[in-house]
């Protein structure tokens, strides 16, 4: 499973896989599929999402979900 989170104020999207450690520290493992994350079952479903918010697209480097 993979998440995608949206960051407005520096307009991007972060691709991780669930669980990844920089979600975590950043507070929002307990907003997954809420607010600005969303959960996608494949890597390509993730991108797919990611790429239609017209934000530039990131794989996080910690987890590498790619």
């Amino acid at each position: 499973m993979f998440v995608t989170y949206e960051n407005r104020n520096n307009p991007h999207v972060t691709i991780h896989r669930v669980g990844c450690g920089q979600v975590r520290k950043r507070g929002g493992e307990h907003k997954y599929n809420q607010g600005d994350y969303k959960n996608h079952e494949t890597l390509p479903q993730a991108t797919a999402y990611a790429n239609t918010t017209g934000f530039a697209v990131i794989e996080c480097s910690y987890c590498k979900p790619s």
